[in-house]
């Protein structure tokens, strides 16, 4: 549960303005305190130089206020258009890469805590009939500072995400990302094939674990699962992958012990607890979903009221080069665990297969008659069939010829027929470089 929550307050697209906001109350009260208890002439010299009297103060803070609230309405009227342009033009499911940026998070948590703090500076300033220096205008002044610089670098980063081509190179650098972490994860585990699996799991009985709730799977703890199945003696096999729909009381885990200890009301909402659920698919641990955004935004492209092919095939491009860091991944089973622990923690790879068929099927459906998007698409299955694993190769090779028979039929004219073939050909005929090898 401890887990849940925080990774909820991680993902929330309000954590830095509320983290920025709160910081900001501090700093006045801390600088309210500093003036309260150095007046006058009892001012350090080193504060001396900043200090203003009380009225010049609260005319200083004033229009910090109003300058700190112009600012934020103006970022939030920015983010609105930005968002409706994201949803139109590109797809809905990028709008939140737009909200959960950072910089557009810090930007927000600027300009809202620098409003708190002149308002909070204002209130927190005594009157007095002796005449008082305070240094609150002048951390004031820094303040917004500040706020003009992050206020420039959110126009540029603006700017930079409103073009197409920026959102698919982010997108691609945030899928990549992802992958590596997922192929670090494979590397510090050992695959089993599905005949191993069976083996391993032998004449175990078997307990199913259901989903407590509808949502997506969002996280899955293994280090978790591994304490669990280490401590019973258990193999827990997870059934399903990160970014996967369950609904209440299906199958998402399956628990082989041996004897009768079978799972009380406590292991099994100790295993539930392990995977996170919610109502939509994040990014965070779901490079399937970065990958199906980027062919979304090529499907957007794609369609009679855009018609921007040339966007598609920079899409299918991206999709070519990150399949390709998959395409040498083992699937079956994912093992946590040495051969002479207790309990195992596994669960199930993702499917090669699978991630191939997602990426290209609803642009290979409706970009099919047109001749450059279906050249682009064999380009990117060779990039993919660069690193691919020899089983990987034949899933590839049935695709692209079953791809070439449904694309012979749509009435190219002879030019785009044999450009089609010719791209078909380099791709049967590609040698996929092997690790090690010199080609």
């Amino acid at each position: 549960m401890i887990r849940k929550i925080a990774y909820r307050i991680k993902t929330s697209i309000w954590l830095y303005p509320a983290l920025y906001s709160v910081g900001s109350m501090l700093l006045a009260i801390g600088t309210a305190a500093v003036d309260q208890r150095f007046t006058g002439v009892s001012v350090y010299r080193a504060l001396h130089v900043f200090a203003t009297t009380t009225e010049l103060a609260q005319a200083v803070l004033g229009i910090i206020a109003a300058a700190f609230i112009t600012i934020a309405t103006f970022t939030f009227s920015t983010a609105m258009v930005v968002l409706t342009m994201y949803s139109s033009q590109f797809t809905p499911r990028v709008v939140e890469n737009f909200l959960n940026n950072q910089m557009t998070m810090k930007s927000f948590g600027v300009f809202l805590s620098g409003f708190i703090y002149a308002i909070t500076s204002l209130l927190l300033i005594k009157e007095s009939g002796e005449s008082r220096l305070v240094i609150a205008a002048s951390v004031g002044v820094l303040y917004i500072i500040v706020g003009l610089i992050y206020f420039l670098i959110f126009i540029n980063h603006v700017s930079s995400q409103i073009q197409a081509s920026g959102l698919i190179q982010r997108l691609y650098e945030e899928a990549s990302a992802r992958i590596g972490a997922y192929r670090a994860f494979m590397g510090a585990t050992r695959t089993i094939s599905e005949e191993d699996w069976l083996q391993s799991i032998g004449q175990r009985e078997r307990m199913d674990i259901h989903a407590d709730d509808d949502g997506y799977i969002q996280d899955i703890d293994f280090d978790q699962l591994r304490r669990v199945a280490g401590r019973n003696g258990w193999i827990i096999c997870v059934r399903k992958v990160v970014g996967q729909f369950v609904a209440a009381k299906t199958r998402v885990a399956s628990v082989f012990q041996t004897g009768s200890d079978a799972p009380g009301e406590e292991a099994v909402r100790e295993i539930q607890d392990c995977l996170i659920t919610g109502s939509k698919r994040t990014e965070a641990n779901d490079f399937s979903f970065t990958i199906q955004k980027v062919a979304e935004i090529a499907l957007k492209a794609l369609s009679p009221g855009i018609n921007d092919p040339h966007t598609a095939i920079h899409c299918l491009t991206m999709i070519g080069l990150l399949l390709r860091e998959l395409s040498d991944m083992p699937g079956g089973y994912i093992v946590l665990g040495g051969e002479d622990d207790n309990g195992l923690a596994v669960s199930e790879a993702f499917d090669f297969e699978t991630i191939l068929y997602d990426a290209y099927h609803q642009i290979i459906h409706y970009g099919q008659a047109d001749a450059a998007v279906m050249i682009a698409v064999f380009k990117s299955l060779r990039f993919v069939k660069a690193k691919a694993s020899p089983q990987n190769i034949r899933v590839i090779d049935i695709y692209a010829a079953q791809l070439f028979e449904r694309v012979s039929r749509q009435g190219f004219d002879a030019l785009e027929n044999r450009m089609v073939a010719k791209e078909y050909r380099d791709l049967a005929t590609y040698q996929a470089t092997q690790p090690g090898s010199t080609a």
